[in-house]
């Protein structure tokens, strides 16, 4: 497993002597705007649900989500979080090639040593972003069985159109593409951009229940897939790995579509200005570059010389726990990303972020 994920809060704190409590976790990406509302009240008062064994194969789950996205069950599988579909998916292609979009998620990655399946990165030279021209994936993916690509990715916050992919894997059909759109639904009119009811037969979407709806504990996530290659995946799921209580949350959404759906817009709404407002609140500090993307988190690289890792200690010195990127091939101790909360939080962050890379360049020029 790799090290380094975001949301390590215990570690920080211990490092720190204070109480997870004391530290505010822009480290790991997920809802915002918290869980949506009603949806904690549901699952205190569901508890009872943890003396009996879930569905095994999470059939009414699967089906509470299609009917919350307009899809076709028959070709949705439910897991405990996409972690597991990622980690199942090399093993589709025991003989095959994986290419992986970078800089990006690194369990793509760790998922194919852990099933040894070669694979190549394939990186951008850092511009405005770090987004890959679709006939470039389609010449590197010329001997791939399996490419992933995050959308919007992870941690550059990249888009991607559905045409640019349509496009895409229509010049390699032999080649799988999984779009994992854990972090699509954040982005305005979300449906417009999703692959999941688009039919093709060489694609699988991944969607992430956990990340939207604020319940990462409870791990929840699906798989939308042509028939042939959903019974493959299936093949490698376990019984009982969506547990009673997250059960009970798709449900709750489902059952209350109306305001999951306005949930869910919101927060589109909420991340899109915050997003725009830290990149203006760092556009203060002299070499420090805000990136803009579509995600709950903003990507940052560091005036020359100035080390993640340092910044990192400086944030968590004021009870700030952000995500140094230093392991995320394809990019390097440049790089920090901070996940978007509450305004007053992104703001001090925003801000100190700001304040640290301006003390860092007068020192340097001193």
């Amino acid at each position: 497993m790799i090290a380094g994920h975001g949301g390590n809060i215990a570690e920080a704190a211990a490092k720190m002597g204070l109480k997870p409590s004391d530290i505010m976790d822009m480290s790991s990406n997920t809802n915002p705007l918290g869980p949506m509302p009603g949806m904690l009240e549901h699952l205190k008062n569901s508890m009872d649900c943890s003396v009996n064994l879930p569905e095994a194969d999470a059939g009414s789950t699967t089906r509470a989500f299609a009917d919350l996205h307009g899809l076709d069950p028959a070709k949705v599988l439910a897991a405990g979080g996409t972690t597991q579909f990622i980690y199942s998916l090399p093993r589709i292609f025991p003989t095959g090639k994986a290419l992986i979009l970078g800089p990006t998620y690194s369990d793509y990655a760790d998922a194919c040593l852990m099933n040894n399946m070669p694979f190549a990165r394939g990186f951008t030279e850092p511009g405005d972003s770090f987004k890959h021209d679709p006939a470039d994936i389609a010449s590197a993916a010329k001997d791939s069985q399996l490419v992933f690509l995050c959308n919007p990715n992870n941690p550059t916050g990249d888009l991607y159109t559905p045409d640019e992919i349509r496009w895409t894997s229509e010049k390699r059909p032999e080649t799988v593409f999984v779009v994992d759109e854990s972090y699509l639904p954040f982005v305005r009119d979300y449906a417009d951009y999703s692959l999941a009811n688009d039919g093709q037969s060489n694609v699988i979407v991944l969607s992430s229940f956990s990340k939207i709806f604020k319940v990462p504990g409870l791990r929840i996530g699906f798989a939308v897939a042509p028939t042939r290659l959903k019974e493959k995946l299936a093949s490698y799921q376990l019984p009982w790995s969506v547990g009673s209580l997250a059960q009970k949350a798709v449900s709750f959404a489902a059952d209350n579509y109306e305001d999951a759906l306005a949930y869910v817009e919101k927060t589109a709404g909420y991340t899109a200005r915050e997003h725009k407002i830290m990149e203006g609140r760092a556009a203060s500090a002299k070499g420090l570059t805000a990136y803009p993307g579509a995600a709950p988190f903003v990507l940052f690289k560091l005036p020359e010389r100035l080390d993640a890792q340092a910044v990192w200690k400086g944030m968590l010195e004021n009870r700030l726990l952000i995500r140094n990127c230093s392991n995320f091939q394809g990019l390097g101790p440049a790089y920090v990303r901070i996940s978007l909360k509450d305004p007053q939080s992104n703001a001090k962050a925003a801000d100190l972020l700001a304040s640290l890379a301006n003390d860092f360049i007068e020192k340097e020029s001193a």
